[in-house]
This record gives C-alpha cells, structure tokens and sequence, in this order.
C-alpha cells in the first residue's frame, strides 16, 4: 500500500469523494443532502489517497477546527479493498499530518445509524463526545474526538 498527499482536486480523490457521496446519498437520500456543506473539500489542510497496486482504495482529509484541532473529514474506502488495513493508514496518515501541523487533538462527525463508522473509530482511538459546532442537538449525528499530540510535535 502507497499513502499520497494530494491536492483537493486530484483526479482520484475526487472520484472517491464522489463515491462517498453517492454512498451516503444512497443510504440517506434527500437527508444526506443537508450536510454537503459541511464536506466541501475547499479548505482542507491535507488529504491522502491510498493506493494498492497502482489504484486508489481510499481517501481521507483534514481541516482546521480551531487552532488545535484538526476535523476529520472525507474517510472512505472503495468495498473492494475494506478490511485489508486502508482505512488505519489513512488516518493515521492524516492524524500524523495534524499533528506536525500543530493540533494536539482530533475530531470527528459520523452517522448514528452506522456501526462499521463507529467500532473503526473506536478502534483506532476515538471516543464519543457531545456534539460540537453545527452538529449540536442533530441526533443523526455522533461526534467523536481522540488527542493526537501532546503539542510538541511542530
């Protein structure tokens, strides 16, 4: 497996994301549509492409939250390569970015009713918190936080 940093408008995050999308637009319909806004991939400090044998498996990103905090945002992994260790690489990758970058936490906003979401974050660190920010009160909505540097890593 090959982790790349990429540019938000490279060509294979951008078919990922767009697959991410069709996913939850999928599952969730016309409700999945009002969080668009919070996914944009404008903004963002860093995404990743993970490749196995030449092709993209999967993707993740992170913006700023505060000055500390870095949000986790666009994790996916295509079904044929769920399981093999994408999605660890990914965030790890990612948390490791932030963490060179200065936040000393991250967090992060998932479904409610999806499982698989919450046992890989769980698994990899995460705890649940209150809802922060524009997810306060939405109960569609988990979110979740996990330290990732003591600060000292700049």
């Amino acid at each position: 497996m090959n982790i790349k940093f990429v540019d938000v408008d490279d060509g294979d995050l951008l078919a990922l994301v767009a697959e991410l999308d069709l996913f939850f637009h999928a599952g969730w319909g016309e409700t999945a549509e009002r969080y668009k806004q919070y996914h944009v991939l404008s903004g963002m400090a860093c995404a990743v492409v993970a490749y196995i044998d030449g092709k993209p498996a999967g993707c993740g990103c992170w913006r700023a939250y505060d000055a500390v905090t870095a949000e986790i945002k666009r994790m996916y992994v295509r079904p044929a390569y769920r399981r093999q260790g994408v999605a660890c690489a990914v965030i790890e990758a990612v948390e490791r970015h932030a963490a060179k970058s200065g936040c000393h936490r991250a967090v992060l906003e998932t479904g409610a009713d999806m499982p698989e979401a919450l046992g890989f974050y769980k698994k990899n660190g995460y705890r649940v918190v209150p809802n922060y920010g524009d997810f306060i009160g939405d109960e569609i909505c988990v979110c979740m936080e996990k330290p990732i540097s003591d600060g000292t890593m700049r």
